[in-house]
């Protein structure tokens, strides 16, 4: 059940330590959601299933079947965007794609209209597509 909407007039101060806080916080919300919903197919190793990383506003979206699913997480990040205020930067996000096809690949990029790269660089380690296999 839901309660009734409350008025926000102030947030917080520039620079307080409250605000990271806050922020991880909401943004563990768009993180359950994609975590729990069953269209968005994750990366799946041994009995587990893997859809993202989250360090602060960095996120890593790992997806299998990216022409079906990549759409539907998009929408979802979109969704919550719409009630945080917040909203993709597709000039600073990329995409890593792996046994696309180069048509596979054009038509994603265009679908979405986010750059698919061969190398990207997140919290300041390099992650290219040629990786060998994944170990736990």
């Amino acid at each position: 059940e839901l309660t009734e909407a409350i008025n926000i007039n102030k947030g917080t101060r520039q620079g307080c330590p409250l605000s990271p806080l806050l922020f991880v916080l909401t943004l563990e919300v768009l993180n359950r959601t994609i975590r729990q919903d069953e269209e968005v197919k994750g990366m799946k190793i041994k009995k587990e299933e893997y859809k993202l990383q989250a360090f602060a506003d960095d996120l890593v979206f790992i997806l299998e079947e990216p022409l079906t699913t990549a759409s539907k997480l998009i929408g979802r990040i979109e969704e919550y965007g719409k009630v945080a205020g917040l909203k993709i930067n597709k000039d600073k996000t990329k995409m890593l794609t792996k046994n696309m096809l180069k048509e596979q690949k054009k038509e994603l990029e265009e679908t979405l209209g986010i750059q698919i790269t061969n190398k990207i660089k997140y919290l300041g380690i390099f992650m290219t597509s040629r990786c060998g296999t994944l170990k736990e």
